[in-house]
């Protein structure tokens, strides 16, 4: 228990310099600067402390930040033979080309799935569905087939008619545009033909990896049409 203190004796200046006053203003503010004047100051040390520390991590931050910019570990597939040598090596984070027949199956399985019409609602379905998984938003081809399905409704049609295609040919024109080429067969509810004609169609692709799980089930290689023309031979 802190003692007490005896007042501060002040000099009178308007009386004789031996006779003193206490003055409770000056006890007042040495009992503060003595109880908490310490703890201020170690206030005071612990926040410049602080700031200190802040500054460090900031500029091992910045460190950091710039030397993963500056070095980059880039993964490599190296395959082997059954003997053990090196055949080829190629960069992990590269998406090589796609192969050629892969883009022809899949061409030649959306055309059949945007032009054919089957009785069973749930395969219908499912072969609308692969057809927009192959269409990107916004794009030209998106529209005609939007179009196609507007004028000729495939469920609609589906109770008086069926249509298959077989398809001829799927040929690369360049690196983004293939033209199909297929025929058509239309049958009635029993089985008869009714119709047979002969169709081509222009494709332009773009190629997008898939980004999510549904995209890798539906459209693992991320073949997009983004074009599309299609008329009937002659």
């Amino acid at each position: 228990m802190a003692s007490k203190k005896e007042p501060t004796p002040v000099a009178d200046t308007k009386g004789s310099s031996n006779q003193v006053i206490n003055d409770p203003y000056l006890d007042a503010r040495r009992e503060w600067n003595e109880r908490y004047g310490s703890y201020i100051s170690r206030a005071k040390n612990w926040r410049l402390m602080a700031f200190g520390v802040l500054g460090v991590c900031l500029v091992q931050t910045v460190g950091l930040v710039t030397m993963a910019t500056q070095n980059k570990l880039v993964p490599y597939v190296v395959q082997v033979d059954k003997l053990g040598s090196v055949v080829p090596v190629a960069r992990a984070d590269q998406m090589g080309k796609t192969d050629e027949r892969v883009v022809k199956a899949l061409l030649a399985r959306f055309i059949s799935d945007a032009r054919g019409v089957v009785s069973d609602g749930i395969a219908q379905r499912q072969m609308i569905d692969r057809t927009y998984a192959m269409l990107s938003n916004g794009t030209r081809a998106l529209s005609i087939v939007n179009e196609f399905y507007k004028g000729d409704p495939p469920f609609a049609r589906a109770a008086t008619s069926g249509v298959t295609t077989e398809v001829s040919s799927v040929i690369p024109v360049t690196d983004k545009t293939w033209q199909v080429e297929w025929e058509e067969t239309t049958r009635s509810t029993s089985g008869a033909i009714t119709n047979k004609l002969r169709w081509k169609a222009n494709l332009t692709l773009a190629f997008n990896p898939p980004t999510n799980e549904r995209q890798i089930r539906v459209n693992p290689i991320g073949v997009f049409i983004t074009d599309l023309s299609w008329s009937q031979v002659l």
